[in-house]
């Protein structure tokens, strides 16, 4: 089975949602919550659609969606999803908790199970809870983009190298300057990002003074560069 994902874009707004599909429906604009209501207070006609990657197989689309949404930041105030892509997302800030019943639940069980470890189990629990949840990166030095290393938990890989965390989570961050480029001479990208191109060094490239011997003129109305 080959998967696709899609961007479905307001045109009056301008917000967007990302999201996997089976074959290409050019009809089905997403099942979105958030888009629904949209699609229903603004018109179907006022809401575009295009392909962003094709021809992936099922496991390829949730890590390409997940990829999608934290990219374009589809989470944000600009976009319809409610959750990260892939399999399902945690959308418990969406559920009215006053109207779940939980006089059924026990967890009494759950309490004496961390009531019997000692601090250092539960700190070890807590860390490995926290690296599941954590994202998986890829580190790589700059003239070798192919040699990379996995970190599963950047801010404790850069502590303990001598970087400052903050660094590296701006070159994974699209709306940041830093995004893309490199830091102490290496790079980075998420899981299921591409894997990074030959890194090209800007500030090496020398420049091209491309108005010299020419000026500005005025003809048909217009302003053009003519050689002086």
């Amino acid at each position: 089975m080959q998967y696709s994902i899609y961007k479905t874009t307001n045109k009056v707004t301008g917000k967007f949602y990302i999201g996997k599909q089976y074959k290409n429906n050019p009809n089905y604009l997403g099942s979105g919550k958030l888009l629904k209501k949209a699609i229903k207070k603004h018109g179907k006609h006022n809401f575009t659609k295009v392909i962003l990657e094709d021809k992936l197989s099922p496991k390829q689309a949730n890590i390409r969606e997940d990829f999608f949404i934290e990219k374009t930041g589809a989470r944000g105030r600009q976009g319809y999803n409610m959750a990260r892509g892939g399999t399902g997302g945690d959308r418990s800030e969406f559920i009215d908790q006053s109207k779940i019943d939980r006089s059924n639940n026990d967890t009494s069980g759950l309490r004496r199970y961390w009531n019997s470890l000692t601090p250092a189990q539960t700190k070890a629990q807590h860390k490995k809870q926290a690296q599941k949840r954590a994202k998986t990166y890829y580190i790589s030095p700059v003239d070798f983009p192919d040699k990379e290393t996995k970190i599963t938990n950047l801010k404790e890989w850069c502590l303990k190298n001598g970087y400052h965390p903050p660094n590296f989570f701006n070159l994974t961050n699209p709306n940041h300057r830093l995004y893309g480029k490199q830091h102490k001479g290496l790079r980075i990208r998420p899981k299921g990002a591409p894997k990074l191109k030959p890194y090209t060094d800007g500030r090496k490239l020398g420049t091209v003074n491309v108005g010299k011997g020419k000026t500005w003129k005025i003809r048909n109305g217009k302003r053009v560069w003519v050689a002086v």
